[in-house]
């Protein structure tokens, strides 16, 4: 018998030692290769609750009126059951008199039970509500976590896409107006009235907007704020902050829009036609995409120069995307530049008639 018992012992042990060493080996590799994260996950999954706990233990306030309410209540509902139960026992038996009371550790445990699926039904609850913020908030959650290829390459077919569109609204206001929409419309003391984005509006399916909007009052002015605070999806990059929070906006509450005009063709009270870029449509920035010094799209002054560099100056162009960024070309193709190119390319397609030579870009 104890060499049935012993031989059990080293049995136990042999298949310990089969099942240990592979795991701790493939876990040295999974180390070694840098593959941190299922560690960390199982780690965080068993012992994260107490660290959620050590920090909001601290900050938790009890009022001793509400528990003392609860446990009042709680208690009144515990002796009501019991007794609710001990008496339909009572009338289900078969035989009173060999009737088994009601015992009080049975309500206590279903008691304890029904409290339990009470607290479960919060937190699935709550766990679900989490889920839907965050799928569905505008700081976009899942959409900055997942930063694999196909995740980027989708918010560049976006990005791209939003330039075709403002490029479509500006050749349709070219053949309306017969040049492109002025940058930025000033008054005679210079104050600034309104954008080329805001110009653009009935050529972005929005003319109901544009018809609602003041244009004897600036943009600031009261009777267009309501106007200029709608959120313009078409003028935001993926990867980009929704809310307006850069020092330009002075006024809370305006919108940002992450594309600015060339300045060299669009500016102050300035929109070139056709004929003016010598140089050809093809080889012309219009527009492009911005990561810094952003303005609120019916900003007047939403223009800039592209020669001060991509990814390389707060007052230049640039986007969240690896490697450059996307500018719109007066043909209205788009087409993505890159953050390295020649300063003196970037120059020639950035000026409409300095007969600079481009090539290959």
């Amino acid at each position: 018998m104890e060499t049935e018992k012993k031989q059990e012992e080293v049995d136990g042990i042999h298949r310990w030692i089969a099942i240990s060493v592979p795991v701790f080996l493939f876990s040295f590799v999974l180390i070694v290769m840098g593959l941190i994260f299922p560690f960390r996950f199982v780690f965080l999954l068993c012992v994260g609750w107490a660290s959620y706990l050590v920090r909001t233990l601290s900050r938790l306030t009890i009022s001793p009126s509400l528990t003392l309410m609860f446990l009042s209540t709680l208690l009144l509902f515990a002796v009501g059951f019991h007794l609710y139960c001990r008496r339909i026992k009572r009338r289900v038996s078969a035989d009173p008199v060999e009737v088994i009371p009601w015992q009080r550790r049975w309500s206590l445990s279903l008691v304890s039970m029904f409290l339990l699926l009470a607290v479960s039904g919060i937190c699935v609850i709550s766990v679900t509500h989490q889920f839907f913020w965050m799928a569905t908030t505008q700081d976009k959650i899942f959409e900055k976590l997942y930063m694999g290829s196909a995740g980027e390459a989708a918010r560049r077919s976006t990005s791209k896409n939003n330039l075709k569109q403002i490029g479509l609204a500006m050749h349709n206001y070219h053949e309306s107006a017969r040049r492109f929409p002025m940058g930025g419309t000033f008054d005679k003391a210079g104050q600034p009235q309104h954008s080329w984005v805001t110009q653009l509006l009935p050529y972005l399916d929005h003319k109901t907007l544009y018809e609602q909007i003041n244009f004897d009052q600036p943009w600031t002015a009261d009777d267009n704020r309501e106007t200029f605070e709608i959120n313009f999806i078409l003028l935001q990059s993926p990867g980009m902050p929704y809310d307006f929070t850069e020092a330009e906006g002075e006024a809370a509450g305006y919108k940002p829009a992450h594309y600015a005009a060339n300045s060299r063709v669009l500016s102050a009270n300035s929109g070139m036609d056709l004929c003016s870029i010598k140089d050809g449509t093809s080889y012309t920035i219009l527009a492009g995409e911005v990561r810094s010094g952003i303005k609120a799209w019916g900003d007047p002054t939403n223009f800039r120069d592209p020669t001060e560099g991509i990814n390389r100056n707060p007052r230049g162009l640039g986007s969240m995307f690896k490697g450059g960024a996307h500018v719109l070309l007066g043909d209205g193709a788009v087409r993505f530049v890159s953050e390295d190119i020649d300063p003196g390319v970037l120059k020639a397609l950035s000026t409409p008639n300095g007969g600079e030579p481009v090539g290959e870009f």
